[in-house]
This record gives C-alpha cells, sequence and structure tokens, in this order.
C-alpha cells in the first residue's frame, strides 16, 4: 500500500512539473511575442538608425621590437 501512495504522488508530482514547464513555456513565448509587435510598431526607418560600428579588441599583443640581423653562410667544401 505504501509503494502505491508513493506511486501515484511520484505521478502527481511529475505531472504537476510537466504543468509548470508548460505555463512558463507559453508565458516567456508570450512576452516575446508582444515585445516583437511592439518592435514592430516602433520601428525606425533605415536612414535613422545610426550604422553599426566595429567595436575595437579589448586585449592586444604588445608588439616586439625588431633588430636587424646579419646572417652569414658560408660553405666549405
Amino acid at each position: 500500500m505504501l509503494h502505491l501512495y508513493f506511486g501515484a504522488f511520484d505521478i502527481v508530482l511529475y505531472l504537476g512539473g510537466t504543468y509548470f514547464a508548460l505555463v512558463l513555456s507559453k508565458a516567456i513565448c508570450d512576452s516575446m511575442d508582444e515585445g516583437e509587435v511592439v518592435q514592430a510598431v516602433t520601428t525606425t526607418t533605415a536612414a535613422e538608425v545610426a550604422p553599426m560600428q566595429p567595436i575595437p579588441a579589448h586585449l592586444a599583443a604588445p608588439v616586439a621590437k625588431r633588430e636587424d640581423a646579419s646572417v652569414k653562410v658560408s660553405i666549405n667544401s
């Protein structure tokens, strides 16, 4: 009898969790759709939008100073 009770309790928890996940995903999707509608209504024309600017790299490696070096190669036979 105890196994039957805990088995039914597990099923209820599983169904409740599934229902909660469905309700939460619907709420998130509805808010995203609402945001797209508001964005579509308030969009500006292409002439009013500033062009994308490249972002400079945050990290830059230091440049090593090069020294002129001469190399002499000779072949002795």
